[in-house]
Order: structure tokens, then C-alpha cells, then sequence
């Protein structure tokens, strides 16, 4: 027998081998050998695990592993506050493991019901009556009328979050609140420096230059001012002086 006349025989093995894998995988993806039985959670401290399940649990229960998409599951968790995305791993022969990516809280926003959480790509997290003391509190002149849930849309609750957001990591101090009225931003450290840190234009060198200051002229006990809205030009003096 000729090269030739085999060669079509070859093609037509191939063709049908990849006919019965493409059967087999349809056949599995539809039924219950590799279906999902145990969903795994990691990766999550603001949410809790049970109210995670509770939303993908309905969607991947009884699923199969071979299912090309899970991303009705990445919409639903990501309309929780706190989950920013999750990536989906598959576990053969029934596990699914959800890495959920969680929003990081940056400050209290002052509002005019109260105060909301407020996460560092924007995102309000919860409403509380009061605010926690372990984050800075933001003010503007204009209550946000944002709802949880929502990014915030007002401007200067958005430079606030830019200014809190990225902070560079060498600078040693701790905001207690931060006030922006029409883009000019103030701020007060728990050392008692308070800060007229201006627009955001130039913030890494209003940083360095402000984290020069306050060495030089912090003292323990002391409230101190220092104005680095002109980087080139800073200001300092001691409250009252």
C-alpha cells in the first residue's frame, strides 16, 4: 500500500478520535462523576465564610468540574462590599477552592447619616453609628450621598481615599483625620502634627519633605504645624505660635 493511499485512513482515525474526546468530555462535563461536592473558602476576614457559601453554594452545587466558566459565581460574590474578586480553583475529582481577594478599609467617611466605611479602590464597605479608632477619619465640606456598595462618585471623598491610599511606606506616622474641601487636603497624624498637605499634585515630594519636618521639629506632647502645599517653600511652627 502506497503513502498515498494511507494517509486519508490516518486523517480519518484522527477525525474520529478527536470526535469520541470531544464526546467524553461533553459526557462528563454534563454528568455526575466529576461533579462539585465540596466548595472550600480562603482568603477572607471581612466576610464571612458562611455567607460566601451561601451565595456560590446554589451555583456550583452539583456542577461539573469540567464546566468552561464558573463566572456567574465571581458576579455574585463581588457584589458583596468587601470582596473586590475570587479566583476559582478546580480540585479533582469534587472540590472547588474560592481564593476570595477582599477590599482593604482606609478610613471613616463622615456622612450625613453617619459614617462609612470606605476601602482604597473607593468602594463603601458598611454604615456605622460610630467610627472605629484604628483608621483616620475623612471629612468633606459636602456630604457623599453614595450608598454601601457603591464606589464613591464625590470628588473630594475620592481625593481623600488617593491621599490615604498611598501613603508611601516609609513614612512612620498615623493619620487621626483628614479634612479635603474642594481638593485642598488637611490632615492631623496621632503625634500631634497637624498638615497642610494641599492638592495632590507632587505627592511624593510633599511626603518626603513632610516626613523631613517632622523629625526635626516633633516633639512628644507637643501639637506642631507644618504646611508642605509648596513643597519648595514648607512651613512649620508650634500650635499657637
Amino acid at each position: 500500500m502506497s503513502g498515498g493511499s494511507r494517509r486519508p485512513w490516518r486523517l480519518g482515525f484522527l477525525l474520529l478520535f478527536l470526535a469520541a474526546c470531544l464526546a467524553a468530555f461533553f459526557w462528563l462535563s454534563q454528568s455526575s462523576l466529576l461533579a462539585v461536592e465540596h466548595i472550600d473558602v480562603d482568603g477572607n476576614t471581612a466576610t464571612p465564610t458562611d455567607q460566601i457559601l451561601a451565595r456560590a453554594a446554589p451555583l456550583l452545587d452539583g456542577r461539573s468540574l469540567l464546566s468552561f466558566s464558573f463566572d456567574g459565581v465571581d458576579v455574585a460574590l463581588k457584589q458583596m462590599p468587601f470582596i473586590a474578586g475570587v479566583d476559582i480553583d478546580r480540585d479533582f475529582p469534587h472540590t472547588i477552592h474560592l481564593h476570595i481577594h477582599e477590599r482593604q478599609p482606609v478610613a471613616w467617611l463622615k456622612s450625613a447619616n453617619g459614617y462609612l466605611l470606605l476601602s482604597s479602590d473607593g468602594y463603601l464597605l458598611v454604615a456605622a453609628p460610630a467610627p472605629s479608632e484604628n483608621l483616620p477619619l475623612l471629612t468633606t465640606k459636602d456630604p457623599c450621598s453614595d450608598a454601601v456598595g457603591q464606589r464613591a462618585s464625590c470628588g473630594d471623598v475620592s481625593t481623600g481615599i488617593n491621599f490615604l491610599a498611598d501613603v508611601p511606606e516609609n513614612f512612620d506616622q498615623e493619620f487621626t483625620n483628614v479634612s479635603v474641601i474642594s481638593g485642598d487636603i488637611s490632615a492631623r497624624t496621632k503625634t500631634n502634627v497637624n498638615i497642610h498637605f494641599g492638592s495632590l499634585d507632587n505627592y511624593i515630594l510633599k511626603f518626603e519633605v513632610l516626613k523631613q519636618l517632622i523629625a526635626r521639629t516633633a516633639v512628644a506632647g507637643k501639637a506642631v504645624s507644618v504646611d508642605v502645599s509648596v513643597p519648595e517653600r514648607p512651613v512649620t511652627k508650634a500650635d499657637g505660635g
